[in-house]
C-alpha cells in the first residue's frame, strides 16, 4: 500500500485544444422566453460571408482539428528523435490517413525488456503559427501527447511540461478548461474529468459565438424574414469596458491562479456577462514584470505604461482585429499605425540608431518575442510594451515578499483567497502559503460549512500535518457535498487503507479511475488494495490495464512480478 502522501498526489496539466468547424446547422423551435442556444459558426456565413471567410484564415479559426484534414506540413521527414532524459525514442509517422506516435525504450537495469507501442494521434492542437500539440484517446478518455511539433524550428520535440521527464508519460489528462478555450461546444461526459464523446467537441476553432454569444434567436429572426433584434447577439465593442474585456480575459487571462466562485461554473459564462461573477483571478503584488507565459497577454498588457495611461480606451481590440490578420508585408506598418493613434510625432529615433532594426518597427522594438516560461521551445510577444529592451530572454525573477491580489481590483473574498493560496501551496510546497491558506479557509468554513472545495483543502492541510482523523472527517464532508472531487476520494482512500479498511478504499479508488482512468498512483494503490484482500485476479487486471495505458510504469511492472499473481 502506498502510505506516502507524495505517492498519491497527482498534477493536472494544462493544454490547449480546438477542433474543426461544423458545416451543418440545425435550428429547433424555441419558446419565446427560452435562452438562446449555440448553433455553430457556419450559421453566420450566409449573412456575414466576408467576415466568415477572412476569419477562417486566422489562427483562432485554425487552432486545431482532426489530424490530416487541414493542409499543414509537419515535416514528417524529421519525425524521429531520442529524448535522452527518459531514454525514449519517438517516431511520428503517417499510415494511410492516420497519424501515429510510436515510442520505444531499450532494456535497462530497471526494465529487462524492451518497451514499445504506439498511439494514434486523433486531433491536433494549435494553429501551427508557433507550435502544434496532439491528443489521443484511450477507452474514451483523452490524453496529451508527450510530443509536439514546433513550426518555426520545423522540428518535433517534447511538449511543454515533458522536457524534464525521466520516464515516458502517456497519462496526462486533457483538461476541459483548456478545451473550452480552444474549441467550441465541448462534449464532456458528465461526472468525469477527461472523458468526452467520441467527437470531443463539435466545432473547431474559437467560434463566432465565443465572442458574440449564442446565435439561435438572432438567426431565427433572419430566417423568419424579420429584422434581427440587436439584443439577441452581442457586439463586444458596444459593451461597457468590464464586460467587453471579460470576453478576451475568459481565455487570455492566466494570472497566477483562478478560483471559481461558489456555486458558479465558468463553463456557463456567456459573452456580455462579467467574468468576475464566475471566477476570481489573482496575480502577485508586486507584479512579476519580466516573466512571460504562454497565456499571459492579458495581464501583461495591464502592466504596461500604455494601458495605465490610456485606461479603458486601450483594450485587446485596439490593436487586434479578431476577424482578420494583416499580411506579413503589411504587418509592421499596420501595428505602427495603431501605436501612432496615441503616440503622434516623428519617427522613432531609437530605431535609426541600429542597422539591425528596421526603421519604424514599433512592435519589433517595444513588443519583442521572448521565450515563455511554460511554452517549451516557443517564443511569445511581450505585451507589457517595455520602453527599453535588451534583447535578452526574460526569465522569472524571484520576489521574496509577495501577496496575491485580485486582478480586477477590489477586496478579495476570504474563500477565494484561501483557495488560491492553498492551490499554490500544493504546487510549490510552500509552508508560508500553506499557513495563509489554512487561516483563511478556517474563516471561510466558519461562515459557510458546506463548501466542498474549502472542506477538501482543509482536509488536505490536516493530512499534511499528520492529523489524519480530522482529515478523514473533512474529506468525508467534502465528498458528501460534491462526490466529483477526485482528490478527496483518493486521499480518503489512502487513509482508510492505512487503517485496514480496504473495501472502502477500493470503492473510492475505483470511482476515481472511473472519472479519470489515467491516474497511475491510484491504479497502483488499487492493485495493492486487492492484493491485501486476497483478490489476486482483480489486482492483476488493474496492473495489466496500468501497463496498457503506460508501458513505462515500472512500479506496476514490478508489482506484477509478485508470485501470487503468476497463476491468475
Amino acid at each position: 500500500m502506498c502510505e506516502s502522501r507524495r505517492d498519491v498526489r497527482f498534477c493536472l496539466f494544462l493544454a490547449a485544444f480546438v477542433i474543426l468547424r461544423s458545416g451543418t446547422l440545425v435550428l429547433s423551435a424555441e419558446n419565446e422566453g427560452a435562452p438562446a442556444s449555440y448553433v455553430g459558426s457556419a450559421a453566420c456565413a450566409p449573412c456575414h460571408a466576408g467576415i466568415y471567410e477572412s476569419y477562417s484564415a486566422t489562427p483562432m479559426a485554425q487552432a486545431s482539428g482532426k489530424v490530416g484534414t487541414v493542409a499543414f506540413d509537419e515535416n514528417l521527414a524529421q519525425g524521429e528523435f531520442l529524448h535522452s532524459l527518459s531514454g525514449t525514442r519517438f517516431r511520428i509517422f503517417k499510415d494511410q490517413d492516420d497519424y501515429y506516435l510510436e515510442f520505444s525504450k531499450e532494456p535497462s537495469p530497471s526494465s529487462l525488456q524492451k518497451l514499445q507501442g504506439r498511439r494514434r494521434l486523433d486531433y491536433f492542437v494549435g494553429s501551427g503559427a508557433a507550435a502544434r500539440g496532439y491528443i489521443f484517446s484511450m477507452d474514451g478518455y483523452w490524453f496529451q501527447s508527450p510530443v509536439s511539433y514546433y513550426s518555426l524550428r520545423r522540428k518535433w520535440d517534447m511538449a511543454p511540461g515533458y522536457e524534464q521527464d525521466s520516464r515516458l508519460d502517456l497519462t496526462r489528462a486533457v483538461e476541459r478548461n483548456c478545451l473550452e478555450c480552444h474549441a467550441s461546444r465541448v462534449q464532456p461526459i458528465w461526472g468525469t474529468h477527461n472523458r468526452y464523446a467520441e467527437v470531443p467537441f463539435l466545432e473547431g476553432s474559437v467560434s463566432c459565438e465565443r465572442c458574440h454569444g449564442p446565435g439561435s434567436k438572432h438567426i431565427a429572426g433572419v430566417t423568419n424574414e424579420a429584422t434581427p433584434d440587436s439584443r439577441d447577439i452581442v457586439n463586444p465593442v458596444r459593451l461597457d469596458p468590464l464586460r467587453r474585456d471579460s470576453i478576451c480575459a475568459r481565455c487570455h487571462l492566466m494570472g497566477e491562479v483562478n478560483i471559481a466562485r461558489a456555486g458558479r461554473s465558468l463553463y456557463t459564462f456567456r459573452p456580455g456577462e462579467l467574468l468576475t461573477d464566475y471566477i476570481a483571478s489573482f496575480t502577485w503584488s508586486p507584479a512579476e514584470t519580466k516573466a512571460i507565459k504562454v497565456i499571459g497577454h492579458f495581464e501583461k498588457l495591464w502592466q504596461s505604461r500604455c494601458k495605465k495611461s490610456s485606461g479603458d480606451r486601450l483594450w485587446c481590440g485596439t490593436c487586434h482585429d479578431p476577424h482578420s490578420l494583416p499580411t506579413t508585408t503589411a504587418r509592421m506598418e499596420f501595428f505602427r499605425q495603431k501605436c501612432l493613434s496615441c503616440h503622434q510625432g516623428s519617427d522613432c529615433k531609437a530605431s535609426l540608431l541600429s542597422r539591425t532594426r528596421r526603421s519604424n518597427d514599433c512592435v519589433g522594438c517595444h513588443m519583442p518575442k521572448n521565450r515563455a516560461l511554460d511554452g517549451g521551445h516557443t517564443s511569445f510577444t511581450d505585451h507589457s510594451i517595455p520602453r527599453k529592451t535588451d534583447g535578452k530572454p526574460r526569465c522569472k525573477t524571484v520576489t521574496t515578499e509577495r501577496t496575491l491580489v485580485p486582478f480586477w481590483g477590489g477586496v478579495a473574498q476570504v474563500r477565494e483567497l484561501g483557495l488560491a493560496y492553498a492551490k499554490l501551496a500544493g504546487q510549490e510546497q510552500n509552508g508560508a502559503y500553506e499557513t495563509r491558506a489554512f487561516e483563511l479557509l478556517k474563516k471561510a468554513e466558519s461562515e459557510k460549512a458546506d463548501d466542498a472545495e474549502v472542506l477538501f483543502h482543509l482536509g488536505d492541510y490536516y493530512d499534511r500535518k499528520g492529523d489524519e482523523e480530522e482529515a478523514m472527517i473533512l474529506y468525508h464532508r467534502a465528498l458528501s457535498k460534491d462526490p466529483h472531487l477526485i482528490a478527496a476520494g483518493v486521499n480518503l482512500g489512502v487513509l482508510l487503507g492505512k487503517r485496514g479498511r480496504y473495501p472502502e478504499a477500493i470503492r473510492l479508488w475505483e470511482e476515481a479511475l472511473r472519472r479519470n482512468s489515467g491516474l497511475e498512483p491510484v491504479r497502483l494503490n488499487l492493485a495493492k488494495g486487492y492484493l491485501r484482500t486476497g483478490d489476486f485476479s482483480s489486482a492483476k487486471r488493474v496492473l495489466l490495464k496500468a501497463l496498457e495505458y503506460n508501458p513505462d510504469f515500472q512500479s506496476a511492472r514490478e508489482l506484477l512480478s509478485d508470485p501470487r499473481l503468476k497463476s491468475n
